[in-house]
């Protein structure tokens, strides 16, 4: 590993502070830094992407060495040709275009790490991608169904929340629905990033994918106007159970002790996304289609129709980009209500 970037005195002239400090060529190596400088050096390069973005990559590196093994084709370095054909027959079996994207992230880092150039900067893959985006499309193939009031209440009436595990879902479905919080964001609350207040609770959100640098952010939960749906008194109940051991907020149901003792250890955001749709199933919900981010869907669109401003919506869901949240989430829920199919006299 090279280590170009810590030049702090290549444009010095050799003096008796510098002399000997640094090799001739002012490039700095790995046989001239300590372990431990080489193990906070690659902590810092792996904390440029977020632990489930690392593990999305390398799944998507994964089957691209699979494809290259049945084809007989190197993976790295790779051959632009090589790209372009992996990259048309996902699209050919059905991939969406955000998969064939990962694919070539993964790629490019790979490539990058290893010192090479990346073959999807050349001129034949970026013209098949160009065209792939206009043969596949950009939109969501099959996007999360969002939940309404009346299916949320319907999946709360079907859990037993005198269960420890019925008590934490509870508190988890309505929190996500209400606080509109992604699966990530869910899974890495702690204890410590409750903030309750007079008029509700506040949460801190310490990381998530609109915040990759960490500043964190604060979200707000109102009561609810009903007890079955109210998130302050779901979370409550769940806290008796739990206690009040620092640590994750939602913990996993592995090693529960037969007493009803609750090991203190974090649910992942797949077990999170799990929950919801087998809770949405149990309760007789058509589950094919509701997933994790059925509730950060369904609260902005059920925010939408009920006709709470855009900047409001937006303070909550904490998009970056307001386009998203209008035409994935606004537009398709108010569609109904504004059609001028209901003036055509049919």
């Amino acid at each position: 590993m090279t280590l170009t970037a810590l030049e702090p005195a290549a444009a010095l002239p050799p003096t008796s502070a510098t002399r000997g400090a640094l090799p001739t060529d002012a490039v700095l190596t790995e046989e001239h830094l300590t372990e431990v400088d080489i193990l906070r050096i690659r902590a810092a390069l792996a904390a440029a992407h977020a632990p489930s973005t690392l593990a999305t990559y390398a799944g998507a590196w994964r089957r691209w060495e699979r494809w290259c093994t049945r084809r007989g084709l190197a993976p790295l370095p790779a051959h632009p040709s090589a790209v372009c054909a992996y990259l048309t027959e996902c699209a050919a079996t059905g991939h969406a275009l955000g998969t064939l994207d990962v694919a070539c992230s993964a790629i490019t880092r790979s490539h990058r790490d290893a010192g090479l150039a990346t073959p999807i900067a050349h001129e034949s893959v970026r013209r098949v991608r160009r065209s792939l985006r206009r043969l596949v499309g950009t939109a969501p193939r099959r996007p999360a169904h969002a939940l309404a009031p009346a299916e949320i209440r319907q999946i709360l009436a079907a859990i037993d929340r005198g269960t420890v595990k019925g008590a934490r879902d509870a508190a988890m479905i309505l929190l996500g629905y209400a606080g509109a919080l992604r699966c990530s964001e869910l899974a890495a609350l702690t204890l410590a990033d409750l903030d309750p207040q007079p008029g509700g609770l506040l949460l801190q959100i310490r990381a998530s994918k609109t915040d990759p640098d960490r500043r964190g952010q604060v979200v707000g939960v109102a009561p609810g106007q009903h007890p079955a749906t109210d998130p302050i008194t779901a979370l409550d109940s769940w806290l008796i159970l739990r206690g009040t051991a620092p640590g994750p907020l939602f913990t996993t149901m592995r090693g529960v002790h037969a007493s009803g003792r609750i090991r203190i250890a974090p649910i992942s955001p797949t077990a999170v996304a799990d929950t919801v749709h087998d809770r949405a199933g149990t309760a007789g919900l058509p589950a094919d289609r509701i997933t994790g981010h059925s509730l950060r869907a369904g609260h902005a669109t059920t925010a939408a129709l009920a006709g709470v401003p855009i900047d409001r919506i937006a303070a909550q869901t904490r998009h970056r980009q307001i386009a998203v949240l209008i035409e994935r989430y606004i537009r398709p829920a108010q569609a109904l209500a504004t059609t001028s199919s209901r003036d055509l006299g049919l």
